[in-house]
């Protein structure tokens, strides 16, 4: 049990709170540091979502992932946006429709192209 605790860092820990609180130490800020470039105004933002899915789930999408060669957050952005033109197909025309079609036919056909890929090799 004392092998996991630095008492030498806790103690000086100790005393860097004890010296500011008496005011003893002062904190120096660098005004002459860098400010870093924010991005433009209307530039896209991501936004992180926590999202709990069952673990088979899971499995598929990373296989997914894998055999297209994406990181599981781009896998999960495409299914995101194909289920968002899905149920936009639904509710819209018959043209967009078949746009969503087109869109899935072409989805298909590049799994199936990167299969062969990856069969060959």
């Amino acid at each position: 049990m004392g092998d996991d605790i630095d008492l030498q860092r806790i103690a000086e820990d100790e005393r860097i709170a004890r010296e500011l609180a008496s005011g003893d130490l002062r904190l120096a800020y660098d005004d002459t540091a860098e400010v870093p470039d924010l991005p433009p105004p209307g530039a896209p933002v991501n936004v992180i979502r926590p999202l709990r899915i069952p673990h088979d789930l899971d499995v598929q999408v990373r296989e997914l992932a894998e055999q297209r060669g994406v990181t599981i957050s781009v896998m999960l952005r495409e299914l995101i946006v194909a289920g968002l033109q899905d149920v936009t197909a639904r509710q819209s025309d018959p043209l967009a429709e078949l746009r969503h079609l087109g869109a899935a036919v072409q989805r298909v056909a590049d799994t199936l192209a990167l299969r062969e890929q990856r069969d060959a090799a």
